[in-house]
């Protein structure tokens, strides 16, 4: 294994670049299916005349209108699947909201999730769907707890 190195890299096209230093324009283009021209256009700045839209900036136009479709859960996955070849899975970035007026309501709404996790796992479901429910269930249990605890506040417990 190589040591570790920083990568600078912000912008698709300097990723890009950075792929084709690290792997080699034989390997991309093997990856790719596409000639050295392309891998160079894919790696090229958006200030270049021949510069085209890269698989990575193609990934986002695809998340991004998938989700506006409302297949959020299909780009989770999609989303697991490019991560799991590092060992990673994504983690929601925003603050857990309870989505319900109670305590006990939010309790209530944490049982359908867990009883399609029991479900999944009695059928025996592909792991990663048992993994994906899973998730699910634990989103929802932390509403319940952040309800719970936003209830204690209210409420002067300690």
């Amino acid at each position: 294994m190589k040591p570790k190195k920083t990568n600078m890299a912000t912008k698709t096209w300097e990723m890009m670049q950075c792929s084709r230093e690290a792997l080699g324009a034989t390997c991309m283009q093997k990856i790719f299916s596409r000639g050295q021209s392309q891998i160079n256009r894919y790696c090229s700045s958006p200030q270049h005349e021949d510069h085209q839209r890269n698989p990575l900036d193609r990934l986002h136009l695809l998340f991004s209108k998938l989700e506006e479709e409302g297949e959020k859960e299909l780009v989770i996955a999609a989303l697991n699947h490019l991560c799991s070849s590092v060992g990673y899975r994504i983690q929601e970035q925003q603050e857990i909201i309870p989505d319900k007026l109670t305590v006990e309501e939010e309790c209530l709404d944490d049982y359908p999730e867990k009883v399609e996790l029991d479900r999944l796992i009695a059928i025996n479901a592909a792991p990663e769907l048992v993994r994906r429910q899973g998730e699910q269930t634990c989103r929802e249990i932390m509403e319940t707890v952040t309800s719970y605890e936003e209830h204690c506040k209210k409420n002067g417990y300690k």
